[in-house]
């Protein structure tokens, strides 16, 4: 056996435990980054991103457009003037949701302002209306001003090419 004054020798293995060799440290930290890029999603390009901001907004403008054709479409049986209002409730909703997804689109902002001015037309015509208004006479007074929003929109869908 050894004496007290020699010095302790320790085996390779807790050598090894100790300290890692230089290439096993530099193999896990650089495959750390690489295993790392495999787990995320690949971004979409700036045009597919174009594209589906494109189809937001055709699908909100068509929306838009059933609500106006809603609006036209209103028969003697409707209750004219607060049937009109509440259409024209969804027509704004419709509206908003227009306005939003044509900030994503660059070429549809000039159309969307043409879509809102439309509309600000068509909402002073119904509250011009009289009180006592059937919903045919209320449809054939603001026929007009439905007419050139419906245009609006139509060239809007047409400026994104829907």
């Amino acid at each position: 056996m050894g004496d007290l004054t020699s010095p302790i020798r320790t085996s390779p293995i807790r050598q090894r435990r100790r300290r890692p060799p230089r290439a096993v440290l530099v193999l896990v930290l650089a495959a750390g980054p690489l295993t790392l890029t495999g787990c995320t999603a690949d971004a979409p390009s700036p045009r597919e991103r174009t594209m589906a901001a494109i189809d937001g907004l055709c699908e909100d403008l068509g929306a838009l457009r059933m609500d106006v054709g809603k609006l036209a479409g209103l028969s003697p049986r409707s209750r004219g003037r607060d049937e009109l209002k509440d259409l024209r409730e969804d027509v704004a909703h419709d509206l908003d949701l227009v306005k939003r997804s044509a900030r994503g689109v660059r070429k549809a902002r000039a159309g969307a302002g043409a879509v809102s001015k439309a509309y600000d037309r068509v909402g002073r015509a119904i509250d011009d209306l009289p009180g006592g208004v059937t919903g045919a006479q209320a449809s054939s007074l603001i026929r007009p001003h439905l007419e050139a929003l419906d245009n609006a929109i139509a060239a809007s869908q047409a400026s994104v090419k829907c």
